[in-house]
């Protein structure tokens, strides 16, 4: 029998027939939702679940999904198991899910182990073990699961007893290999290091560029970032990216525009 066949053998046993929905006030269901995680396809799967009159019938179809051999069902349903949002948490059945469909290459399920693990929901906290699982994401096509690993690689542990080293340096690779794929916070990342010198060499055009596609794709701190650079070079240039800012929402743009008018 092959491994895919085994795994959903085991998913009729382990997905129930119906889903424990945490108590609600009348009209309003109670959210228990922490924020853990990715959904495969997140803005129809959320969509969905927020409009639902009925949160037994979307689970029998995602169970259906899930026991048809669709990954992505899988991953999910072991997203919403691990958060709580919308059924009762139970982050043992959603770590058995998660693994199940990061056997079958999910990249969201990787990641969403790599968030298990680093929070500890359900198990020990392990940033090593969260590292490999971003790692693995990031293989498979997730490009955000670099800014994880990046993130985590700079990331001081307080627990004296987490396994854990910190490397800026490597850090930085992890940022600039998301860079490189079109991650847009890497890019902002990796801008702003070059621009301030921060764990590597300063340099001021490839920081630039970074800072450029990063504002580009919507990375408000990368258009700050900007702004505050050209302030004090280039009127034209500080002006475009100031007002661009703003636009973003950027409350540090809008404070340096009233400054400007005020004092021109």
């Amino acid at each position: 029998m092959s491994a895919a066949s085994n795994i959903h053998s085991l998913l009729a046993r382990l997905l129930p027939e119906r889903v424990i929905t945490p108590p609600a006030a009348v009209g309003k269901r109670q959210r228990l939702f922490a924020g853990v995680g990715l959904p495969s396809q997140r803005s129809l799967l959320v969509s969905r679940l927020d409009e639902a009159s009925d949160l037994q019938a979307v689970y029998r179809d995602l169970r259906l999904q899930a026991l048809q051999g669709n990954v992505a069902a899988l991953n999910d349903l072991g997203w919403i198991w691990l958060n709580g949002k919308y059924w009762r948490a139970d982050t043992v059945l959603a770590g058995h899910l998660l693994r199940m469909a990061a056997l079958q290459g999910s990249a969201a399920a990787w990641f969403n182990l790599g968030q298990q693990h680093y929070f500890g929901k359900g198990v020990e906290p392990s940033y090593v073990q969260a590292a490999e699982c971003y790692r693995q994401a990031f293989e498979r096509g997730m490009l955000h699961a670099a800014a994880a690993l990046g993130d985590l690689l700079e990331e001081e542990v307080c627990d004296g007893g987490l396994e854990w080293q910190v490397d800026p340096a490597q850090a930085y690779q992890w940022f600039l290999r998301g860079a490189e794929q079109g991650e847009a916070r890497c890019r902002f990342e990796v801008g702003y290091r070059l621009m301030h010198g921060l764990y590597v060499q300063a340099e001021l055009k490839p920081a630039l560029y970074w800072l450029e596609l990063a504002a580009a794709a919507g990375v408000v701190q990368a258009a700050e970032e900007l702004a505050v650079h050209f302030s004090s070079r280039d009127k034209v240039r500080y002006e475009q990216w100031r007002d661009r800012a703003v636009q973003m929402g950027s409350t540090l743009a809008l404070t340096m525009k009233l400054e400007d008018q005020i004092h021109p």
